[in-house]
C-alpha cells in the first residue's frame, strides 16, 4: 500500500512538472509504471540535468541550450528554452544562442563553441577549457560538463523507449 501510494506521489509530481512546462511525460508516466525502481534511478539523475551554483546564467544557459540544440531539436530543446526564460534569459539571447549563426558576446561564444566542441568529439576543446576556467571558474565548469552530458540522456532514454516520435523536429517557441 505505501509503495502504492508512492507511486502515485511520483505521478502526480509528473504531471505538475508536465503542465508547468507543457512537456510531454508520457515516456516518465510509461516508466514508473513499468519498473518503479528504474524511475527511481532515472529520478535521482534529473538533479543532474539543471545543477547550477556559480555559473552566471547567461554562460550556463548557453552551454544547456547548446547542448540541447545540439542533441535534441524537439521538446527537449523546447523545455531548455522554457527554462532559459524562467530563468532570466531574454528571448533575444535565446534566439542568438540557438542560432549559431548569429553573434554572441565573445565570452559566450566561447562557451558555445566549447559545448560544440565537446559534442563533436573534437580532438582537443582543452584551450577553450582553459578560458572558461580562467574567465568563471573550475565549478562552472563542472557545472557545464554536467549539463552538457545530462542533455544526452533525455533523447537517448526516450528514443530507447519508442518515444522517438516525441524527439522530432518542431518549431522553437522563444
Amino acid at each position: 500500500m505505501t509503495q502504492q501510494l508512492d507511486i502515485q506521489t511520483k505521478l502526480s509530481e509528473i504531471q505538475g512538472f508536465e503542465s508547468a512546462y507543457q512537456y510531454d511525460t508520457t515516456y516518465m508516466k510509461e516508466m514508473l509504471a513499468a519498473s518503479p525502481a528504474a524511475y527511481e534511478v532515472f529520478e535521482r539523475f534529473l538533479p543532474m540535468a539543471s545543477f547550477r551554483q556559480h555559473a552566471n546564467p547567461e554562460v550556463y544557459f548557453t552551454a544547456k541550450l547548446t547542448a540541447f540544440r545540439m542533441v535534441d531539436c524537439g521538446p527537449c530543446l523546447q523545455l531548455a528554452v522554457r527554462m532559459a526564460r524562467e530563468g532570466g534569459l531574454d528571448a533575444e539571447r535565446i534566439r542568438k544562442v540557438l542560432d549559431a549563426s548569429k553573434a554572441l558576446p565573445p565570452e559566450l561564444e566561447m562557451v558555445r563553441t566549447f559545448v560544440r566542441a565537446i559534442l563533436a568529439g573534437e580532438a582537443d576543446p582543452n584551450p577553450l577549457r582553459s578560458e572558461i576556467e580562467k574567465a568563471y571558474g573550475l565549478e562552472t565548469v563542472v557545472e557545464i560538463a554536467l549539463v552538457v552530458a545530462s542533455a544526452q540522456v533525455f533523447p537517448v532514454v526516450k528514443r530507447a523507449m519508442g518515444h522517438y516520435q516525441s524527439c522530432a523536429m518542431v518549431a522553437i517557441e522563444v
